[in-house]
C-alpha cells in the first residue's frame, strides 16, 4: 500500500481565547480526506464524549418532584432545572467508571445560593465550572438542604432511565440525608457545545492537490477541548481497528432486526427536560404535564394556547423532535 504523507498537526492559539475553545488544523491531507475526517470527527465529539453529569437528587424532606419547600422562593422542579445546568470539572484517569460521586449544598447565608455553594468532598480536584449558575433563593440558612449524585456516561440519559438506574445502585449511594426521597433527574453528558470545521485546498495548481482541515470546538468546561479532540480519535481508531479484523469478527448480514410491537415510549415530564417557565406555565395551564399528551395536539392547536408565543411554541417542538414525539397531523 502506497505510504501516506506526513500530517502536520497545528493548534492556533490565537483565536482560543479561554480553555473551552480550540482550533486545530491537520495537513497536508489527501483530496476528500478534509470532510472525510472532518465529519467523522464532528459527529463523535457532539454525541460520544465522555463527561460528569447529575443522574439524581436528594432534598430533605421532599418525597416527590412537585412538593413545594418553606422559606424557598423556586419550587422544587425549578430547582432540579438548575441544578442540571450545573457543571463540573472531569479527568476520568482520577475517576472510577462506576463509581458515584457526590456533592453537597454547603449554604453560609440566606438569599441567592449558586452551583459555587456545592461542594463534592470526596474529590476536592473536582469544581464547579460555572461558580455564578443560581440554584435557588432562600429566605432562611436551614431552609434547604440537599445533595447531588453524579457519575460519568457518554450522551442523554432520560429521567426514565435514571430511575431505573437509581433502583440498581440505591444500596451503593451514601447520603447524610435520612428523611427524603432520590429524585431522577435527566442527564446531559455532552461536553462539547459547538463543533465546525472547514477545508481548503492547498495547491490547486498543482497535478497533486492536497488539502488542510480546520476544527473549531467549544466545550462547557466539563473537560478541556484538547481532551475530547483526543477521546474522539481514540473511539474512531478503536472502531476502524475492529473492521479491519472483520474476518475474525462474526458476521451475519442476512440475520432481521426483531422489532417489539407494543412496547411504548417511557412517559416524559415537561418539568424534566428544561423547558422555558413561559412554555411550563403554558402547558400547565392546559393540563398538559408530559410530552406524548402535547404530541397528541395539531400545530394549530398548540398555536392556540394563551400566552404561548411563536418562541415557546418552536421549543416544544424542537423538545419534542429530541425526545422522538411530533405533533399530531392536522386535517387537510
Amino acid at each position: 500500500m502506497e505510504k501516506m504523507t506526513k500530517l502536520d498537526y497545528l493548534q492556533k492559539t490565537e483565536n482560543n481565547n479561554n480553555d473551552f475553545n480550540l482550533t486545530v488544523q491537520l495537513k497536508p491531507l489527501e483530496r476528500g480526506f478534509g470532510n472525510t475526517l472532518g465529519v467523522a470527527l464532528r459527529r463523535v465529539l457532539l454525541s460520544n464524549i465522555t463527561s460528569l453529569a447529575p443522574f439524581a437528587v436528594k432534598i430533605e424532606g421532599v418525597e416527590h418532584e412537585f412538593q413545594t419547600l418553606k422559606d424557598v422562593v423556586e419550587d422544587v422542579p425549578t430547582i432540579l432545572m438548575n441544578i442540571r445546568k450545573a457543571r463540573f470539572s472531569f479527568n476520568p484517569e482520577t475517576l472510577g467508571m462506576d463509581e458515584i460521586l457526590k456533592a453537597e449544598l454547603v449554604i453560609k447565608a440566606p438569599g441567592k445560593i449558586k452551583a459555587n455553594s456545592l461542594q463534592v468532598v470526596s474529590h476536592p480536584n473536582i469544581q464547579v465550572v460555572d461558580p455564578a449558575v443560581e440554584i435557588a433563593t432562600i429566605q432562611s440558612e436551614k431552609a434547604l438542604r440537599l445533595e447531588v449524585f453524579m457519575r460519568q456516561g457518554r450522551g442523554f440519559m432520560s429521567f426514565e432511565e435514571n430511575k431505573i438506574l437509581i433502583s440498581k445502585v440505591e444500596d451503593k449511594i451514601q447520603s447524610n440525608i435520612k428523611k427524603g426521597k432520590l429524585i431522577a433527574v435527566d442527564s446531559n453528558f455532552s461536553p462539547v457545545e459547538n463543533v465546525n470545521y472547514s477545508v481548503k485546498e492547498l495547491n490547486s495548481a498543482s497535478p497533486q492537490i492536497e488539502e488542510e482541515l480546520q476544527l473549531n470546538l467549544k466545550t462547557d468546561g466539563t473537560i478541556k477541548p484538547k481532551q475530547a479532540l483526543k477521546q474522539a480519535a481514540e473511539i474512531l481508531i478503536g472502531h476502524f481497528s475492529r473492521i479491519g479484523e472483520v474476518d475474525s469478527m462474526k458476521v451475519d448480514i442476512f440475520k432481521e432486526e426483531i422489532i417489539e410491537e407494543g412496547v411504548e415510549s417511557p412517559e416524559i415530564e415537561i418539568n424534566q427536560i428544561n423547558l422555558s417557565v413561559r412554555s411550563l406555565n403554558a402547558l400547565r395551564r392546559i393540563k398538559k404535564t408530559k410530552l406524548s399528551e402535547i404530541a397528541r395536539m395539531t400545530y394549530e392547536e398548540l398555536e392556540q394556547v394563551k400566552n404561548l408565543g411563536s418562541k415557546s411554541l418552536n421549543e416544544i417542538i424542537e423538545k419534542l423532535h429530541e425526545y422522538g414525539f411530533k405533533l399530531k397531523e392536522g386535517d387537510e
